[in-house]
């Protein structure tokens, strides 16, 4: 009695496996090979053997015939483009010769439709699948001696579902008549109404172009109209950045963030959409386009619109903005003094000015810009613009700055940062920044120590870190996005991997099957349909792992952020860009820390 489970151990692998299948008299797609433990070298020297396991495959027929049913009905149902085999009727029986392999193997449902078509009897299904397998390229005998029926010649006629175009393609004749010029248009002329090459169709027959896919008509798509639109005469962003000065320092009093115009002035115009042109399917069916969109003006506070609706009017001086997606003129909220017990909080839907300080415990909540000119303490601002602090913020564990544009301030210390753009500061002492754009901490100081920043772009200083070795973390990172695209995409590899492995176990058992006459014709010609369904996942397989590897080099390209050290960055600071951490272990000076091969490296300062 032979035996089902075999376990060894040896050096090489392959021998392990063939000594297994001596022991237990089966072949290799008879058996599940398992590596229990992975054998491993050392300088072309062993040091550890690989140890397997050997099993015997069991199943029955309804097992078969259940995995057969799941996995046609994962089948692809895609029409097949062309005939890439010929059958010939010879004295000692049919024969299959393969003209493209590489088609063919991409559309073997092809000649089993035609052995179909033929009638051929005792049709060899092994054969067909060594044909389909084998390199070489030869003849296959796959049916005995037998009276071959004869087939007229066919045109197929292949419309797209959204009958855009059409294509035709000639089947030869098999021992029956060729197809004549009126036959064949009388066919076309049932369903192509529209866009037919008249001769094209003829040079096909006449020339006797079989097994062509040919483009022979094409409709008309529709043209849509262009949808109107709005010109703004005003910038819609901001520019942050601050000037340099001559003498090396920066100023962050004069940033010109406000957009500043005066009553009577123009802030956009109208523009109208136009109409669209119709299409037509090959079939003759009429196809609507849509005229362009109209657009309207969306305004609000202190704005008009003209007499003729072409244009919008400031009807005040101010600040021109849009927010909500209306244009609107802000007024402008301004505090002589502190913010404090006198003032209050305070909300306001336009930009506020505070002269003073802003003192702990309170806040400010504004739909436009933050200016303030005093200092910032233990308070929160959040602000739908920018926040410009002409001094700075000391928030004693409590100050928070969150803004959906840009931070500018003298100092940050002991604070919380968010913004949507840049933060841009002389000096982040023991502080959490985070950006959606870049951290730049210029001027006299430059220095970042203690705390944690955070940019998606990049970080530049002077100075990071300090001779105490103060833990400091500075990180570049990737958009969230793409990380859920990329395990979406290597789940999607996964199944197609295990589908194909339920593909290959089902093949086998059928083959086996087959070997004893264990298939009736139409499982012969389930087994086919498998072998196709097949060769559909090794595609869907290629097309994900294509994708994997555009997402992985778009990643690669946004981990591309870059940390700038003017002067020095100190140990104690801990590095992260995309998916590599780096600790610094030693004074490094003017340098660049970039992403390279993924890895993080050292280079010299850019400017």
């Amino acid at each position: 009695m032979s035996q089902d489970v075999v376990i060894l151990e040896g050096k090489n692998l392959n021998s392990l496996i063939d000594e297994g299948l001596k022991k237990l008299n089966r072949d290799r797609d008879q058996v599940e090979v398992q590596i229990l433990e992975k054998g491993k070298t050392l300088m072309g020297v062993t040091v550890k053997d690989y140890k397997i396991q050997i099993s015997t495959l069991h199943l029955n027929n309804d097992d078969i015939l259940k995995n057969t049913d799941e996995l046609l009905n994962l089948k692809n149902k895609e029409p097949y483009i062309s005939e890439f085999f010929s059958i010939k009727f010879t004295d000692d029986g049919v024969y299959l010769s393969i003209i493209d392999k590489d088609a063919f193997n991409a559309n073997t449902r092809q000649v089993i439709e035609f052995i179909r078509k033929k009638r051929i009897e005792n049709v060899d299904s092994k054969v067909i699948e060594e044909a389909i397998n084998s390199k070489e390229n030869k003849k296959y005998r796959i049916a005995p001696v037998q009276e071959e029926i004869l087939l007229d010649a066919e045109i197929n006629i292949d419309i797209p579902k959204d009958a855009s175009c059409a294509f035709i393609s000639l089947v030869p004749p098999s021992g029956g008549k060729e197809l004549s010029v009126e036959s064949a248009f009388e066919k076309i002329h049932e369903q192509i109404k529209y866009g037919l090459n008249i001769n094209v169709v003829k040079r096909m027959i006449i020339e006797k172009q079989y097994n062509t896919k040919i483009l022979v008509a094409e409709g008309e798509k529709p043209i849509d109209g262009d949808d109107g639109y709005i010109k703004y005469l005003f910038p819609t962003k901001t520019n942050t950045k601050p000037r340099v000065l001559e003498d090396g320092s920066v100023d962050f009093r004069n940033l010109d963030i406000i957009h500043n115009v005066r009553a009577g002035d123009i802030l956009a115009e109208l523009f109208y959409p136009t109409e669209g042109k119709q299409g037509i399917t090959v079939k003759g069916r009429v196809l609507d386009s849509k005229n362009g969109k109209k657009v309207e003006f969306r305004y609000g506070k202190n704005v008009t619109i003209s007499e003729n609706g072409k244009n919008l009017i400031a009807e005040k001086d101010g600040q021109v903005s849009i927010q909500d997606g209306k244009v609107i003129v802000k007024d402008i909220f301004e505090v002589k003094g502190n913010v404090d017990n006198s003032t209050g909080n305070i909300s306001f839907n336009g930009t506020v000015k505070i002269k003073g300080n802003v003192l702990t415990g309170f806040e400010i909540n504004a739909d436009g810009d933050v200016e303030i000119e005093g200092v910032v303490e233990g308070a929160k601002i959040s602000s739908q613009g920018n926040i410009h602090l002409k001094r700075g913020i000391q928030g004693y564990n409590k100050g928070r700055l969150i803004s959906k544009g840009s931070i500018v301030a003298r100092y940050v210390e002991n604070s919380y940062l968010e913004a949507n753009s840049d933060v841009i500061t002389d000096a982040i002492m023991h502080s959490e920044v985070f950006s959606n754009g870049s951290i730049i901490v210029s001027g006299k100081k430059g220095l970042i120590v203690g705390g944690t920043c955070k940019a998606y772009s990049e970080i530049i200083a002077k100075t990071i870190g300090s001779t105490m070795a103060t833990s400091t973390v500075l990180e570049v990172g990737v958009d969230p996005n793409l990380r859920t695209n990329l395990d979406n995409v290597k789940s999607k590899i996964k199944e197609s991997e295990t589908n194909i492995e339920k593909i290959d176990k089902t093949i086998t058992l059928l083959r086996r099957l087959s070997k004893s006459g264990g298939l009736t014709e139409e499982k012969e010609d389930t087994l086919n349909k498998i072998i196709q369904t097949r060769s559909v996942f090794v595609q869907n397989l290629s097309n994900y792992q294509k994708e994997l590897s555009y997402i992985e080099k778009q990643i690669e390209f946004l981990t591309k952020g870059k940390i700038k050290v003017e002067s020095t960055i100190y140990p104690g600071v801990k590095i992260i860009i995309g998916n590599n951490t780096m600790f610094i272990r030693d004074e490094i000076k003017h340098c660049t820390i970039y992403r390279e091969n993924n890895e993080i490296k050292i280079g010299p300062f850019e400017l």
